[in-house]
């Protein structure tokens, strides 16, 4: 009889359903892929956007709001946005709120805002640890994208596998678990390995897939990859203990072991500068939530 994962796994393969990045947000991704960053590039981002009028309307929303605390002025259109943002911001901005869109309305057991207000939070503490860690400067430009979507599995098991992932959320006993242990211990799966399915068939590259899969063991992740993994692991518990941890979770999630701080070239004085920097962020992360959803 096949195990509960195995169920969860093979109907998520066989789903046809499952959400489907927008095309904008597939064309924006591809032109950071590509690393350029020209005045060429910038034309190209803006007017690519700028045929969503929907995710146009909601960009111009953010980049007005105090998320920005107004340091830009005053963002009429799309094109000056790009230009004064920078072309990897407004990717950033771009790829989030596509996102949001795509799981607006899941009902289950997990709220939207207190998810992505966690996720944006892991993605500007992963942004903020990368430019420290003398290691992880190759997978730099990858770093916001993969704390973005470390938890996406969550969302997937919560609106595709309601009554299974329900149990996960009962109160069972009190024991003080993570939302990762009593994945694994009940579906015998976790939303790592879900969410790095759901990258996989987005297309997004190897290295965000393998990172998010292994984010919560990174000892199990390809090595040409650890680097960007431990550094989701890292920057997810500092986010819970800054008071902003998984949907879901019941305690601290470990953190990674000692080697992932030495691999990461960390020391204290870049974590405490990170962690001041992400508190100060987690209310603009609040509103950036608020508008896109």
């Amino acid at each position: 009889m096949p195990s509960i994962r195995q169920n969860i796994l093979d109907k998520l393969g066989d789903l046809t359903n499952l959400p489907t990045m927008s095309g904008t947000v597939q064309q924006v991704q591809e032109l950071l892929a590509d690393g350029s960053n020209t005045a060429g590039s910038s034309i190209t981002i803006g007017k690519v956007i700028e045929k969503d009028m929907g995710l146009s309307a909601k960009i111009l929303k953010i980049a007005n709001s105090v998320f920005y605390s107004g340091r830009y002025g005053q963002i009429g259109d799309v094109k000056t946005a790009v230009t004064r943002l920078g072309t990897e911001e407004i990717i950033r901005i771009c790829t989030a709120v596509g996102s949001m869109q795509l799981f607006k309305g899941t009902t289950g057991q997990v709220d939207l805002k207190e998810f992505w207000t966690h996720s944006i939070a892991v993605a500007l503490a992963m942004r903020g640890l990368a430019s420290k860690g003398s290691a992880v400067l190759a997978p730099l430009k990858n770093a916001y994208t993969a704390g973005l979507f470390h938890d996406i599995g969550i969302l997937v098991l919560d609106r595709f596998f309601m009554a299974a992932y329900g149990s996960v959320f009962e109160p069972g006993d009190n024991s003080p678990q993570t939302l990762y242990e009593r994945e694994q211990k009940i579906l015998g799966t976790d939303h790592g390995e879900v969410g790095g399915l759901l990258l996989k068939r987005w297309k997004l590259p190897q290295e965000i897939c393998e990172a998010v899969t292994w984010h919560h063991a990174p000892d199990g992740c390809p090595e040409k990859f650890k680097s960007l993994c431990e550094l989701v692991n890292v920057g997810n518990f500092m986010c819970a203990a800054l008071g902003l941890a998984e949907p879901g979770d019941r305690s601290l999630p470990a953190a990674s072991n000692d080697g992932a701080w030495h691999d990461l070239a960390l020391d204290a004085s870049d974590l405490n500068m990170v962690a001041r920097e992400v508190e100060e962020g987690i209310d603009r992360s609040g509103v950036f939530v608020s508008l896109s959803l």
